[in-house]
């Protein structure tokens, strides 16, 4: 099993105070709770993972030993840890992300939960990391699995993500291709959520009046 970022996920330093880990936890907690996200599979995952990174970090004993596996894991840790990311690291976050969304139901699917868990992905200091080690295969991966993700999510967020994705794509035409086609698509989903009401007015209405004309 993966050695976890507790810290990560509670979205804290490693030097947190305990006041700092509880006030981070019920943030979280409010937000992922089951009573307010009822069937969201997503949801649900992300509360068992804060739940279990709290327990571990609020308890000095167990906070204690995870440092201690820590070490033992990544020798040449210094006392303050460090969390550093790395592009494979990155890949894996969304590897993961795609998996959670798999288990959902898509008409239930908190959208803005998983817009925000791919804007954390391709958040400025992950950009950094991956454009500093310009690994274009882990890079050509991450934008087709980041593309997977957002494939359900509402054209006002595809833009955003899609200006991240061409610049990790960079040159690479086949890459920039699945963005534009991804882009598209987002558009005529878009156009069809706008205008399907629209469309079924306006059948109900002819319908109605070939009835009303069949009747005179």
């Amino acid at each position: 099993m993966a050695f976890k970022n507790h810290y990560k996920t509670l979205g804290i330093p490693p030097g947190a105070s305990l006041d700092t880990i509880k006030k981070e936890f019920r943030k979280l907690a409010l937000q992922y709770h089951p009573d307010v996200n009822a069937g969201n599979e997503f949801a649900a995952l992300q509360f068992r993972e804060i739940q279990e990174a709290y327990e571990i970090l609020s308890h000095p004993l167990k906070r204690a030993k995870y440092h201690s596996e820590w070490k033992l894991r990544f020798t040449g840790t210094d006392n303050h840890m460090n969390w550093s990311q790395t592009p494979v690291a990155i890949l894996n976050d969304c590897i993961k992300l795609n998996k959670q969304i798999a288990l959902m139901d898509m008409f239930r699917m908190n959208k803005e939960v998983i817009y925000h868990r791919i804007k954390d992905i391709v958040s400025e200091s992950n950009m950094n990391v991956l454009l500093h080690h310009r690994d274009e295969a882990v890079n050509q991966k991450l934008v087709l699995q980041l593309i997977s993700a957002s494939s359900e999510l509402p054209y006002k967020y595809a833009g955003t993500i899609a200006g991240r994705l061409k610049i990790l794509a960079g040159d690479n035409e086949a890459t920039q291709k699945n963005i534009r086609d991804f882009i598209q698509a987002s558009k005529n989903r878009n156009y069809w959520e706008k205008y399907y009401p629209l469309l079924v007015l306006l059948i109900t209405l002819i319908i109605c009046w070939l009835m009303y004309r069949l009747t005179q």
